[in-house]
């Protein structure tokens, strides 16, 4: 009886695996016009990101294809998956955001609203 009790547990045992995601260095800068983001994503493609932004909340996730090209002999580059979130400030203009990733570095550009950005005042002589 004890060994059908073990063959039962065998077989209800599910595999379960998740996806392990490496969080990108990057860096914010800030000027008057914009937010300047430059996050590193080794190896990631155009078609393997995506950015998701909703309200103050940016996602950026990417995914590096490991290299497929013959049997490996040895292997430390493969395929990896990147994650970050991050709370954005109030007053990012989000229908002029706008990104690029060239040499695993993607840059992004978050513009400042009209109403954050410095500005003259005239003075009148009176």
């Amino acid at each position: 009886m004890n060994n059908e009790l073990n063959k039962r547990e065998q077989r209800a045992v599910e595999t379960v695996e998740q996806e392990r995601w490496l969080a990108p260095p990057v860096d914010v800068y800030e000027n008057e016009q914009e937010w300047l983001l430059l996050a590193d994503l080794p190896g990631v493609q155009q078609d393997g990101l995506r950015l998701h932004l909703d309200r103050s909340e940016l996602l950026i996730e990417g995914r590096r294809a490991a290299p497929a090209s013959g049997a490996p002999l040895a292997r430390e580059f493969g395929g990896a998956s990147f994650r970050r979130v991050f709370q954005l400030p109030s007053g990012v203009d989000a229908e002029k955001v706008a990104a690029e990733v060239k040499c695993g570095v993607l840059t992004l550009h978050l513009p400042k609203t009209e109403a954050l950005r410095p500005r003259r005042v005239a003075v009148k002589a009176g």
